[in-house]
């Protein structure tokens, strides 16, 4: 009896103890090499996900592609609005046939608006040519300051129209633009065609020989010959047979 009685007292002596043991861990006093780290001030903020940043001359790239293609969208709204007010125009007003000097008066009008548009109303294709025009003006501007991605966005369905000369020109300027950005296959596509709507154009010649430079650099060596072969065949005078004739010496 006396043993458990002693044993019951040291018994909140032991926890007392062992709940000190576990409470306070060694003070780093004990070791003199134990240094805290250091607590940050503010909370540490996750990494952000890198992404590439791209270079002025990109960036500047991508505007003149998006500004060139507003202008062409709002070209085509004024295109659109033109010829709408052009059928305006020449749509007679319905007159009652009891009132002759209403109907002098709209036969004045119908006379001085006749008058006003050159003798004649202008038809959907002198509308298209003016354009094309804009359109061509514009495309050249970017074309002189290398943005020829932007002139592509212009001219990107330059197909040759209606055959006219600035349809043209806007076909060859599309094909140049598409060469000096690489894209071989396009420039090739965009030949073919011109060639076969344009034969006896002032660049006829040039097209065809651009069409065997991307073939040659498509490792298409045979296929670029048989064109430069064809190009002093149907225009042996021209500057562009010359270089030709040069590169199949050469190669």
């Amino acid at each position: 009896m006396k043993t458990l009685s002693h044993s019951l007292f040291l018994l909140p002596l032991t926890l007392l103890a062992a709940s000190c043991a576990v409470s306070h861990p060694p003070q780093p006093a004990d070791n003199p090499n134990f240094v805290l780290p250091d607590i940050p001030r503010e909370p540490l903020h996750e990494k952000s996900i890198p992404y590439p940043r791209l270079d002025a001359q990109t960036q500047i790239d991508h505007l003149g592609i998006q500004i060139a293609r507003l202008e062409r969208t709002v070209e085509e709204l004024n295109q659109r609005l033109h010829t709408l007010e052009q059928q305006r125009t020449i749509k007679r007003p319905t007159t009652s046939a009891s009132n002759p000097k209403a109907q002098r008066l709209d036969d004045r009008k119908l006379k001085m608006n006749y008058l006003a548009n050159g003798g004649g109303v202008p038809s959907e294709t002198d509308s298209a040519s003016q354009n094309e025009l804009r359109l061509y003006n514009q495309a050249q501007k970017y074309y002189q300051r290398n943005n020829y991605s932007a002139a592509v966005a212009i001219l990107k369905e330059a197909d040759g129209g209606n055959g006219s000369e600035i349809s043209r020109k806007n076909m060859y300027l599309l094909l140049k633009s598409q060469q000096r950005l690489g894209n071989c296959e396009s420039v090739i596509n965009i030949g073919n065609r011109y060639i076969s709507r344009f034969r006896n154009s002032p660049e006829a010649a040039d097209a065809m020989f651009s069409i065997g430079q991307c073939q040659w650099n498509m490792q298409q060596r045979d296929v670029a010959r048989d064109t430069w072969r064809k190009l002093m065949l149907m225009y042996p005078d021209s500057a562009a047979a010359k270089k030709a004739a040069k590169h199949t010496d050469k190669y």
